[in-house]
């Protein structure tokens, strides 16, 4: 995997970094690094950490974000995920930066459409089902064709 040495930040939260990367002759992706020190890495985080990575894992649809992989290091102390990259950005740019007026109502309607798609899947498809606490559109990223991704996946908690 190769993110240009970890130089690449295209977000930043208290709680984690994220950097774009490519996969060895492959896709692009999306590196979430937990901004967590070894010495504050408890047990419980540990499981929970675990816990997430095995329910993301098992999302398999076109609207929610695929998790790819992770990392689990303990020299230097690490804790990552890996996502496929969605190169379009979150429907919030879109709405409040972008050129919103100039994106068609067709492709509107499919982002209305794959949001809806997606959630239906997560609620009613999965077992256990998922839901997410708060659905906003700083939470929806857009692929190169515009498809919606749901990949808000800290605030997610199984039912």
């Amino acid at each position: 995997v190769a993110c240009e040495d970890f130089s690449n930040i295209i977000g930043l939260s208290a709680d984690s970094q994220v950097y774009k990367g490519t996969m060895k002759g492959g896709p692009e992706i999306a590196v979430i690094s937990l901004c967590v020190k070894e010495e504050d890495w408890t047990g419980y985080l540990e499981l929970y950490f675990q816990r997430e990575v095995a329910d993301l894992a098992r999302l398999n649809h076109v609207n929610a974000g695929k998790l790819l992989g992770y990392c689990k290091e303990t020299s230097p102390f690490a804790r990552m995920l890996v996502f496929e990259y969605a190169s379009n950005g979150t429907l919030y740019e879109h709405l409040h930066y972008g050129e919103a007026a100039l994106v068609s109502w067709a492709r509107r309607m499919k982002i209305v459409i794959g949001i809806a798609r997606g959630l239906k899947y997560l609620h009613m498809e999965l077992d256990p089902p998922f839901t997410i606490s708060e659905l906003s559109s700083n939470a929806i990223y857009l692929t190169e064709d515009f498809t919606p991704k749901l990949v808000d996946f800290e605030c997610w908690k199984t039912i």
